[in-house]
Parts: C-alpha cells; sequence; structure tokens
C-alpha cells in the first residue's frame, strides 16, 4: 500500500495497511457457515489428511462423513435451530464432528472446560437453560452431579480412545481399565458410538447462512471475575481465520498444524481449529496438553505450525531432548494469549535460530470478546515487545481512561478494537455488553479491552499491563507490575516472575507490590543473596513508588487452563499472609 501523511490518530491513518497488499486490503470477508466455509474450501480435496489422531490420518471426506452422521444424530434427539448444548469435551475427532455438525444445523454449542467443578458445570447449565450435555467419559461423574436440578434430558458421552487406532485401542481400554475408569451410565446416558447408530435412518435440515447469527458460545478466563458467557457469530471465527491467511504468513495446505490449544476457548477454536482446516492442512490433534512434554511433541510430530502461549516457550528453550535437534521444519513458531515478555522473546529467537529454524517467533493479540486475534507480527513488522499489528480488517487504537478521547502514537492509554471480530455480546448480560462494548461518537463500536498499551507509527501495537492487574498505591500512584516483572526477570537468577499487589496495611486502603519469583534449579539454595541483589536491582531501575516491598520464591507460577499465569491466584494467597 502507498504511504500517506500521518495525521497521528491511528484509527484515522491506519498506518500497518503500508504491510498489506491490495489485494488483502479489498478481500471480501466470508459470508457463509463455518460448516459452509470449511465445505467449500476442502470439497475439492476429500483424499487430503484433515485430521491426524494418535497415528491415525482421517481424510477431509472422512470428517465429513462423519460430521454428517452427527448432524443425522443430533438431528434424531429432536434438537433444532437456535437449541443450546453444553459441550465439555477436548480436542478429538469426535469433538471435531459434533463442532461442525452443531454449526450445520444452526445448534449452540456452549464450550465448558471439562476440568471444571460439578457445581460450575451447573452454572453453565442454567445459563443457557441446556437440555442436553456431551461429555468426555473421564467427567462423566461430574456431569451427572451437575444436572442435578436442571433440565438437562439426555448426556452424550465421548471417550477421547474412540478414534485411536484399532492395535492402540485395545492398549486405550486396557489401560482405562487398570486405572479403575469404568462407569455406570444412567439410563439419560448414551455413548457416541450407539448415539451415532440412533441417528442413522434420519434427514438432517441445514440452517442457511443467517448474519449475525450466535453459533456458539465461549467463556471469558474469569481472571476478571466470573466468567461470562461471549457469543460469537460466523462471521466473528470466519474473519479471524481469512485475516490470519492475509497476514501473508506461509500456510499452505501440504503443510502440517499440531492443535494443542483446548476447543473450550476461542483461541483453540478459530485459531487452533478452524484455521487449519479451511486452509486444508493436516491438523494433529492432542487430546491433553502437558507443557512440559512440549519438546517430545515437537520431536514425535515435527509440526510446520503450532500456536500456543508465552510460557510454553520457556520449556522448549530450556529443554535438553532438543538441544542438538533440527528445528528447520517450523515456520510459524506463534504465540499469542498472553504478553510475551521481551527477555523470553530474544531467547527463544535466538534458540530457534541456533537450531535452524529461519523464522522468528510470531506474536499476536487478541480476547475472548473478540474472537482471539486482532493483530499479528510477520517478517517485517515483527518488532521485539510488540504484539503485531491490526488484522486487515481491523481497527486499533489506543483511548485516554477517563476522557475517552483517542490518544496519538506512543501515548498510553486504554487498547480499544473495532472490526468484524467483535462479539454479538454476553449471553443475556445487557449491562456487562454495554460496559465492554461501545458505541464512540463516530459511531463506531469498540471493544474496550483493559489493557493498557501504545501504538507507534508504524502501526505496531505493545501492550503495557491490564487495568484490572494495575496495583494503586495509597497515595494514588498507579504500578504496572509489568514494569517490575521486566527489571526482575533481567536477573540472572529469575527463570520467570509475576508481580501483584498486597494490602497496605500501613493506610486504609491501596496495594504494593510483592514479586513470586521461580529461580534457576541452581540457584535454589540462594534466595537470601538473590533477594538482596533483586532489592538492589529494583532501588536502580524502578522508580520509588513501584519498588517491591518483598519477594516470594516458588517453585513454579500457577497458570491458567491455557498457560498464562494466574496472577488472581497469587494475589489471593499473598492476601492472606
Amino acid at each position: 500500500m502507498e504511504e500517506k501523511k500521518l495525521t497521528g490518530y491511528p484509527s484515522i491513518d491506519k498506518p500497518w495497511l503500508k504491510y498489506y497488499s491490495e489485494e488483502a486490503v479489498n478481500a471480501k470477508l466470508p459470508e457463509y457457515t463455518m460448516f459452509e466455509y470449511l465445505w467449500r474450501s476442502n470439497k475439492d480435496h476429500l483424499g487430503d489428511t484433515a485430521l491426524r489422531y494418535f497415528d491415525r490420518k482421517i481424510s477431509f471426506g472422512e470428517m465429513f462423513d462423519n460430521i454428517e452422521k452427527a448432524a443425522k444424530a443430533f438431528t434424531a434427539i429432536g434438537l433444532k435451530k437456535g437449541d443450546i448444548i453444553i459441550m465439555a469435551t477436548v480436542t478429538t475427532p469426535e469433538t471435531v464432528y459434533a463442532f461442525y455438525a452443531l454449526n450445520r444445523l444452526g445448534i449452540i454449542p456452549n464450550m465448558v472446560d471439562p476440568r471444571t467443578s460439578a457445581e460450575g458445570i451447573r452454572e453453565y447449565i442454567r445459563e443457557v437453560d441446556a437440555k442436553v450435555v456431551l461429555t468426555l467419559n473421564v467427567a462423566y461423574p461430574k456431569i451427572e452431579k451437575a444436572i442435578a436440578g436442571t433440565n438437562v434430558k439426555k448426556i452424550i458421552v465421548t471417550s477421547p480412545g474412540d478414534s485411536v487406532p484399532p492395535v492402540k485401542k485395545t492398549l486405550f481400554s486396557f489401560s482405562e481399565k487398570i486405572k479403575g475408569n469404568t462407569y455406570n451410565y444412567a439410563k439419560n446416558c448414551v455413548v457416541w458410538k450407539q448415539f451415532i447408530a440412533n441417528g442413522s435412518n434420519t434427514v438432517p435440515k441445514d440452517m442457511p447462512y443467517e448474519k449475525d447469527f450466535c453459533c456458539v458460545i465461549v467463556h471469558t478466563g474469569g481472571t476478571t471475575g466470573m466468567p461470562k458467557g461471549v457469543m460469537l457469530s460466523n462471521e466473528n471465527v470466519n474473519a479471524l481465520v481469512l485475516q490470519s491467511i492475509l497476514t501473508g504468513i506461509d500456510m499452505k495446505r501440504e503443510h502440517t498444524w499440531m492443535d494443542i490449544m483446548p476447543p473450550f476457548i476461542a483461541y483453540g477454536i478459530g485459531m487452533g481449529l478452524h484455521l487449519p482446516l479451511i486452509i486444508g492442512m493436516e491438523t494433529i490433534l492432542i487430546p491433553s496438553f502437558d507443557a512440559s512434554k512440549f519438546d517430545k511433541l515437537l520431536l514425535k510430530h515435527k509440526p510446520i505450525h503450532m500456536v500456543g502461549v508465552p510460557s510454553y516457550w520457556g520449556v522448549i528453550i530450556n529443554s535438553k531432548k532438543l538441544a542438538k535437534k533440527d528445528l528447520s521444519y517450523i515456520i510459524a513458531p506463534t504465540v499469542g494469549g498472553d504478553t510475551m515478555d521481551a527477555t523470553l522473546e530474544k531467547n527463544a529467537n535466538a534458540f530457534l535460530q541456533e537450531h535452524g529454524c529461519r523464522y522468528p517467533i510470531t506474536k499476536g493479540y487478541g480476547m475472548t470478546e473478540v474472537c482471539a486475534g486482532v493483530s499479528g507480527t510477520v517478517d517485517a513488522n515483527n518488532e521485539i515487545g510488540s504484539v503485531g499489528i491490526p488484522f486487515v480488517k481491523t481497527i486499533i487504537s489506543v483511548f485516554d481512561l477517563e476522557t475517552g478521547e483517542e490518544l496519538k502514537y506512543n501515548e498510553q492509554g486504554e487498547i480499544c478494537i473495532s472490526g468484524p471480530n467483535v462479539m454479538l455480546g454476553y449471553y443475556e448480560n445487557e449491562a456487562a455488553t454495554n460496559a465492554i462494548k461501545r458505541v464512540h461518537k463516530d459511531g463506531t463500536v469498540w471493544i474496550h479491552s483493559g489493557d493498557i498499551g501504545y501504538m507507534n507509527e508504524n502501526g505496531s501495537l505493545y501492550i503495557v499491563d491490564r487495568v484490572k492487574k494495575m496495583i494503586v498505591r495509597y497515595d494514588g500512584f498507579k504500578v504496572f507490575p509489568s514494569l517490575i516483572e521486566k527489571t526482575v526477570s533481567s536477573h540472572y537468577a529469575v527463570v520467570s516472575c509475576c508481580a501483584v499487589g498486597t494490602p497496605d496495611k500501613e493506610h486504609a486502603q491501596g496495594k504494593l507490590p510483592v514479586v513470586f519469583v521461580v529461580l534457576k534449579p541452581e540457584c535454589t539454595g540462594k534466595q537470601k543473596e538473590i533477594e538482596s541483589e533483586l532489592n538492589l536491582l529494583c532501588q536502580k531501575e524502578l522508580p520509588e513508588y513501584a519498588q517491591p516491598i518483598g519477594f516470594k520464591f516458588v517453585e513454579k507460577l500457577p497458570l491458567t487452563p491455557i498457560g498464562k499465569v494466574d496472577f488472581r491466584l497469587l494475589e489471593k494467597e499473598v492476601s492472606v499472609r
């Protein structure tokens, strides 16, 4: 794109468009259901491998056949357009079949983490008054308790072993018995195989494309309060996919993609699953991801693409298994879901280069309310510390927290997002929707992210901190934990850290910063010496009002289900001491 004179306001200038081709800027967004988009993208490639699961390869033709069978089965139990079911599963082929079958029929899956407590699942059921639950066998005992007092009439049970190769299925079943995982299902319960068989003579009715129809409900992470149900449309998820493709990252049908993100988050649905399948890549399904085994997965599958969160790369660069291994096959080592520390980013880039990878870490930014992704880095705009430039159909800018006025380049304020990824709203929560999804004076609808950051003249976005994570002292000074964490992380002995606020006992209000620190194994016996060094380092590098009042050395930092540091848990821990 031809460069134009800047006004100083990102939403007007859109400086990021210079990185996109005319074709990308003028591209038309898909006006299909997710299922139709998937079919149109792959109907001429039915023999290609769509899914790889425990070494079993499933072609696009077989995948579409199984989506058809699932659509028949859901129709046979009386579900229809607009109905909502609970879907508490992990990434298995059955999850893929069910998800796209439901989308084809216009039935809305309310995606739930199967590790949620019975009480939590009951709340999700009541929230949408679900009549049907699709779940994993291991979660069935909780579901049985959760449906008490609800209107659930049927439970469909799948197993991670349903689609494993025949030889491994025997071993899988044996392993389940050894673990004592046997289940006594109630009469209202049906296992997947029988569920599919029961629908064999039914004719499903496809839902035609309908603009702004809620096609899936996912939930916010809950780090800023009770999780809220985010209603996403077909347009939201499809726009995420097309804009990701238009970034220019080398993604081809013949490539492989390792899906390690769970399906109960927007990141997992859009970036983990829908994106690679729309492109036609062989998508490697990992039903239960353990970050400590990320290196083993790379060695086994050698994926060309994968998405994850920054903390996973701390595992990779310290892996002894990968010490002398070739990683030249990786094209887009992508991270999102959380801000990547600049030091970790540099170390990860150096590690990748040393192991033959030609590409640095590809970063992105988003939130559940914008379908997980609105910016990304590629080639010329991959600046250290930034989370990339806005996607081609998306506008991102920064606004003053108090006046609501748009800020100029390099001025810090709240990051706001406008474009096709913006959610329909929170499920039956108008007040919360209006608080985050606001119409500005010019009539533009913006999502107020709650993130503090700035944008430079190139259109590169930088995240400084969370508004909710910000520590406000008794005297009104605002302390950004990321500033402290950046300083502490620069110490040679520190692997990772997290700064949180603890109540100021000497004043009626306000908080003061405390830092939780994970040390390198060889330094764990030197806490007193290192604490003294960290105090001196902070005194030298940080302003007086941002000085930590203490350091807590821990073996590891608690993580949320997708690998973000759970700072809320640390806040609770430090507040009771």
